[in-house]
This record gives structure tokens, C-alpha cells and sequence, in this order.
């Protein structure tokens, strides 16, 4: 909570020169407004918490519009928006407003940041190192927004229109925020609906098990979808207590599908295969937190939230020897309603000189009401067909309790956090379970800052994994003609994780951090054998991950290009794990050994012109199945963008996605038993997808 955080109270105690370095809002009376001057950071670090403010005038030279444009460009800050898991408490990301964290799931800070309007930022205050007390368990690096007091009212807006080539088609969208405040209510309201597309297409081969040709097939899928959104966000401040309220209601609606031509060998005439999908769902939330001060040491916050998605779909199979007489022989309907309750309370005590001191208990229920049918043409017309766990509810109840503390040993901070999770977890209709569990979830983080520029950090915790109750229900995999089974036996996922991470920062901009990490996992979460060659969602054993992170961003000045900046960021890692189904060790399942990307930007600041590209590089990805294996990869995705505000101040950009037209090519092996050594490959599938180019124009700015 932002008045008891242990960086403020520090810097306080430090005297009128570091009061630049406060969590807390200050005044904004002579607050640097938005421009295209450059405002120098201000950094120091006290008691190993290192904080570098970055006033609005900074962000000047990036032509933003709204905060989140602001932290887009902090140097060496990758967002984290959380993993939207484990309640409330252990689904942190990395960014405060205000100190606080946004109470809410379905939004997260980057969407509330994004209706803010850069006149309403007073500056951007980049914590690093000890960072106990900010309600971010297991983050060493926060970016906290400072929204200023007296900003009066201000809106930010943009409208797009997209291009998808070849695809034919304009898909405009368009946000509209708007922020003021009303005596000691502040609020923002926003909104945006957006029209989108989706379009890969190429070739596939059908091979098999001797390597021969058997179907060439020329696919194409395309989607088209619609999305709209509104949401508000609001604070009143009554004395020395906090109200807060976010709520947020969106709908969605996709319609589209894959169209399929094949020609096989041996002289059969070519048909098509039709597969269709149509989606669409509802989904709302309502969040907010009481939190009021006792005195100058203890502090209380009271949080809840309720969040509800309720989304359809429909898909469909058709075969025959054009698109317009290819008869439906596979409908599959299904409608999930997911709900999530949370009720947590969190109490600051900083009575004890040189502790800060959390409390905090967490009570939640989850719930995921799954309704599924599978209808096939049996000569006759459609007919149902009978899938185990077609209908059913998952619930969890889940309590968690944490105790924390924030100190330092000498030279060396220290946050140090004890926690302990219990949930139920049971499952009725078709499937019937009931399971309890119990974890121990401690962290440790010790950060040695030998100067302003350099800092240390070493970190251990115990991380619980989110169960996905889509995992407990069953459903169909209609392109690759499988069934997609649920499991009520799954169990979480559980991983220790130690780090090591080297940052230093140069200059205005300049920062390279690299971070060591090992992980060891238990109960890795693959898929096992049900019998009669069907599969399901599993635990499989213990395994581990080690591997490194680096990035960081640089001025190339030096090179001969003013006024630019390169940012980078990449991880190598290496995992294992043994097979359940060949006993011998692999890698997990959907885990890339690398990924890099690379973006680059110029500001011709006194031509009010910018430019800029960036790229990405990524591994493939292996998936093991029961009698497959799969391997995807994705091929180089470059963007580049021209950008201005020479016409009455907007901000117009014009922008360029997936220049080189790549996409993501698949290799799929199916055998006719089991996967091993000796098993007999049944076909094999090479596909080669592009996703199009996509051409994008933008107008955006404030009033």
C-alpha cells in the first residue's frame, strides 16, 4: 500500500534532496508539463531500493498519449501485466498506480494506463531491488505511474483503420477515455470497439508412413470479429480513507473458419473440407478496495472483486467436391460460464524501526460451468454422440495467509515473505471428484546495490500453478478430427525457482540487465494415456528448467544516429522431463528454447518526424501426444512504422505488420500405436502458413 511503503519512508527520512525518489503522489504545482524538451532522470538509491524519476517532460520525445505510451518507453522495462492466475495476490504484474495496484482481473494496469491521458501523468517512478511493501510479491523491477492532483479534465482518443493484405477489407476501430476530477472524486471513463481479421493461408502435405505423397492440400483460415468495451475506474478520498471502484464490460463475436482443398494421389477427384467456427461471449467485472491509515505505522486495505465470462461457440465439418455442395457431417456446440469471487484483506505495520511488515489473507471461489455436445452424420443425419465429461461443473474454494517483511543486513536488503495456500477443489455432472490441497509458499530476495548504477539481486520462492478447469472438461478438436477429453484428477503444478540477476544502467537510457535462473517443477502438467488410444490432460512427474534472460536498451549516438534507441531483450533456456509415454527424458511440452527481438526508433524531433522497426526470433515449440508429436515454429515477424505530429499536434502513424509476410509452419507425426522408437508412423503432416501482411493507419491525440 503506497503510504507505508518502506522506498517513501526512507527517502523521506533523507531530507528535501531525495524527495524526487517518494512512491507517494507529491504536488504538482510545478509540475514539467508534456513536451519535446528533453528532462533529465533522477535517480538514487537509499537503503537498496533504487528509484529513477522520470518526469513527464522525459517522455516527451516519443509523441505519447497516454500513460501507457509512457512506459512503453521506459528504458529496460519489459511489461508484466500478470498471469491472470491464483486469485488476487499471486496474479501481480509489475506496474502501480499511484503505489497501488488495480483491483481487478479481467483489466489489468497496461488497459487502465491506456485511457489515461499523458496531461494527468506528473512522472514515472522506476523501482528497482527491495521492493516489499508494493503488494508485487516476486518482483524486483515496478514501474509506479504518478498521476498528478490538479490536472483538471482530459481526454485521449484514436481511431485506426487496418488493411489486411491480400485479404480485401477495412477494419476500422476506435478508444475514447476521459478523466477529471469532482472535488475528491477522480474518475476516468473509457471505451473501444474494434473491427479485426485474422487470416493465414498455404500449402500442406500429406505424407505417409513410407514418406510417399498422399494429399497435397491448399488452405486458407480466416476470421473476422467484432469487440467492444467500456470501463470505469474512480477514487474518493474521504479523510485519511481510500475508496477506489473499477468495473468493465465487454462482448465479442467471431465468425469465420478454414477452407480446405485437397488432391490425392492415385487419381481420386479433389474435394474440399470445410471447418467453421463461430464464437462469441459476454463477460463483466467489478472490482474495487477500502483502504484507510491508522497513524503513521499501520495501515489496512480491504479488496473484492467479481468477475463473470459467459462465452458460446459453434463449430462445424463438411466435405464434398466443391464449397457450396459440401454437406455438414460434425456440429459441436458448446457454452462455458466461468465466474471468479475474491475477498482479501492486507495490513501494513511499521512500528518496529528499519521493518516494514505485511499481512495478508486471501479468500476465493472459482467456478467453470461446462455444457458440450457432439452431434455426427451416421447416414442418417445428425446424430449425438456420447462424450465422457461433456457436461460438468468445476469449483475451487481456495484460502490464502502471508506474513512479509522488508529489511535490511548491512549493505544487503532483504524481502522475506512466508505463505500457505489451502483450496477444495470439486467437480459434479458427469464426472464426480473431490480433492484438497495444501502449500507452503515461502520467497526470499536479497538486493546489494554497490552504486547507483549497479545492482544485485538474488531471489528464491515457491510458485503454485494456476489449474485451467477448461483441463477438467471435454471438448473437440474438430481440425485435426480428435476429441479433447478432461481430467478431474489433475493436480497444480508446484515450482521452486532460484535467480540471479546482474543489472547495470549507463546514461539517460542506457541499461543491461542478464538474469540466471534454475527452476524445479513438480507435478509438470502434459498429457497422459486414458486407454482405448484416448489421452488427457495429466501430471507426468517432476522435471526442471535452467536457463538466461537478458535486456536492455542503448543509444546509438555513439554510431553516428542521434536521437535513437535500440531495445533488445532475449532468453535461452533448456528443460526436461520424462516421457510417461516412451520413459526416456524430452522437453516440456509448448516450451521454446529461445526467443529474441530486437526494436529500434529515431525521433527527428525538430522535424517532428519519427521512424522505426522491430523483429522477432523464436524457436519451435514441440507437442507430445499420446500417438503425435507436433512441432510448430514460428518464422521472423518484422514491423516498422513511420510516425508524426506535424498536423495540428496528432499524433498520425503509419505502420506496416509482418513485412516479410511470415507465419507459423507445423510438422505433425501421428502413429499408428503409441509414440516410441518402434512405432510405426501412420502419416505425417507439413504445413506452411503465412499470416499476411497488415497496413494500419492512426490518428490519436487529447483535448
Amino acid at each position: 500500500m503506497a503510504i507505508f511503503v518502506q522506498i517513501a519512508a526512507a527517502v523521506a527520512a533523507s531530507g528535501p534532496a531525495s524527495a524526487s525518489l517518494s512512491v507517494v503522489p507529491s504536488s504538482t504545482e510545478n509540475a514539467v508539463p508534456v513536451s519535446l524538451e528533453n528532462a533529465s532522470p533522477q535517480e538514487e538509491c537509499v537503503r537498496n531500493a533504487c528509484v529513477i524519476s522520470y518526469e513527464a517532460a522525459f517522455f516527451g520525445r516519443y509523441n505519447p498519449v497516454t500513460a501507457l505510451d509512457m512506459v512503453r518507453n521506459l528504458p529496460g522495462f519489459q511489461i508484466d501485466d500478470g498471469d491472470g492466475s491464483r486469485g488476487f495476490g499471486g496474479s501481480a504484474g509489475n506496474i502501480l498506480i499511484n503505489g497501488e495496484r488495480v483491483a481487478a482481473k479481467s483489466e489489468t494496469a497496461s488497459d487502465v494506463l491506456s485511457r489515461t491521458p499523458v496531461a494527468s501523468v506528473e512522472r514515472i517512478d522506476l523501482i528497482r531491488g527491495q521492493t516489499g511493501g508494493l503488494d508485487l510479491r516476486g518482483q524486483s523491477v515496478v514501474a509506479n505511474v504518478i498521476l498528478k492532483d490538479d490536472a483538471g479534465a482530459a481526454a485521449a482518443w484514436e481511431v485506426e483503420n487496418t488493411v489486411n493484405l491480400p485479404a480485401p477489407g477495412v477494419f476500422p476501430s476506435g478508444e475514447l477515455s476521459f478523466r477529471d476530477k469532482v472535488g475528491a472524486l477522480s474518475y476516468t471513463i473509457g471505451g473501444e470497439i474494434e473491427r479485426y481479421q485474422f487470416r493465414s493461408e498455404g500449402p500442406e502435405r500429406l505424407t505417409g508412413g513410407d514418406g510417399a505423397l498422399r494429399e497435397l492440400r491448399q488452405e486458407v483460415f480466416a476470421e473476422t470479429g467484432f469487440e467492444g468495451e467500456a470501463s470505469v475506474n474512480a477514487q474518493l478520498n474521504v479523510g485519511q480513507t481510500a475508496i477506489r471502484f473499477n468495473g468493465s464490460a465487454s462482448y465479442f463475436e467471431e465468425d469465420g473458419g478454414e477452407t480446405s482443398e485437397r488432391f490425392r494421389t492415385g487419381g481420386v477427384p479433389p474435394f474440399f473440407v470445410l471447418q467453421g467456427d463461430a464464437d462469441d461471449g459476454l463477460s463483466f467485472e467489478v472490482g474495487g478496495d477500502i483502504e484507510r491509515s491508522f497513524g503513521d505505522r499501520f495501515a489496512a486495505k480491504l479488496i473484492g472483486i467479481y468477475r463473470k465470462d459467459d462465452e458460446r461457440e459453434r463449430g462445424s465439418l463438411a466435405r464434398g467436391p466443391s464449397v457450396d455442395s459440401a454437406p455438414i457431417d460434425t456440429v459441436s456446440v458448446s457454452e462455458t460460464i466461468d465466474t471468479e469471487s475474491i475477498l482479501r484483506l492486507e495490513m501494513d505495520y511499521q512500528g518496529i524501526p528499519g521493518h516494514l511488515i505485511e499481512i495478508a489473507a486471501e479468500g476465493a471461489v472459482n467456478s467453470l460451468d461446462s455444457m458440450f455436445a457432439l452431434f455426427e452424420d451416421e447416414g442418417g443425419g445428425l446424430v449425438p454422440q456420447s462424450v465422457p465429461g461433456a457436461n460438468t461443473k468445476v469449483e475451487e474454494i481456495r484460502g490464502d495467509f502471508s506474513v512479509s517483511d522488508s529489511f535490511s543486513i548491512g549493505a544487503i536488503g532483504v524481502d522475506a515473505a512466508l505463505a500457505a495456500e489451502t483450496s477444495t477443489i470439486e467437480q459434479t455432472g458427469e464426472f464426480e471428484a473431490e480433492r484438497s490441497f495444501f502449500f507452503w509458499k515461502p520467497s526470499l530476495t536479497a538486493t546489494l546495490s554497490p552504486d547507483d548504477r549497479t545492482q544485485i539481486r538474488l531471489r528464491g520462492l515457491r510458485e503454485v500453478g494456476q489449474l485451467d478447469f477448461f483441463d477438467f472438461v471435454s471438448s473437440a478438436d474438430l481440425g485435426d478430427e480428435e476429441l479433447a477429453l478432461g481430467n478431474p484428477e489433475l493436480t497444480p503444478e508446484t515450482n521452486w525457482t532460484v535467480d540471479v540477476a546482474l543489472e547495470r544502467r549507463f546514461g539517460e537510457i542506457g541499461v543491461f540487465s542478464v538474469t540466471v535462473f534454475y527452476d524445479w517443477i513438480d507435478d509438470v502438467q502434459d498429457f497422459l494415456p486414458a486407454g482405448e488410444g484416448l489421452e488427457v490432460p495429466g501430471n507426468i512427474g517432476a522435471g526442471v528448467r535452467r536457463g538466461l534472460r537478458a535486456e536492455g536498451a542503448a543509444p546509438l549516438d555513439a554510431f553516428g544516429v542521434s536521437n535513437s534507441r535500440l531495445d533488445f531483450s532475449g532468453e535461452y533456456q533448456f528443460s526436461r522431463v520424462t516421457d510417461p509415454v516412451t520413459g526416456e527424458t524430452r522437453r516440456l511440452s509448448n516450451e521454446q528454447g529461445w526467443e529474441a527481438q530486437v526494436e529500434f526508433r529515431q525521433d527527428l524531433t525538430e522535424q517532428r518526424w519519427a521512424w522505426g522497426w522491430d523483429i522477432f526470433f523464436a524457436d519451435r515449440r514441440p507437442f507430445f501426444g499420446l500417438d503425435e508429436r507436433n512441432t510448430s515454429k514460428s518464422r521472423p515477424d518484422f514491423d516498422a512504422f513511420l510516425e508524426t505530429t506535424r498536423f495540428g499536434g496528432l499524433r498520425v502513424r503509419l505502420g506496416a505488420e509482418n513485412l516479410l509476410n511470415e507465419g507459423v509452419d507445423r510438422d505433425r507425426l501421428v502413429f499408428a500405436e503409441a509414440r516410441g522408437p518402434t512405432a510405426p508412423l501412420r502419416f505425417r503432416e507439413l504445413r506452411r502458413r503465412n499470416n499476411g501482411r497488415e497496413m494500419f493507419l492512426s490518428v490519436s491525440g487529447t483535448f
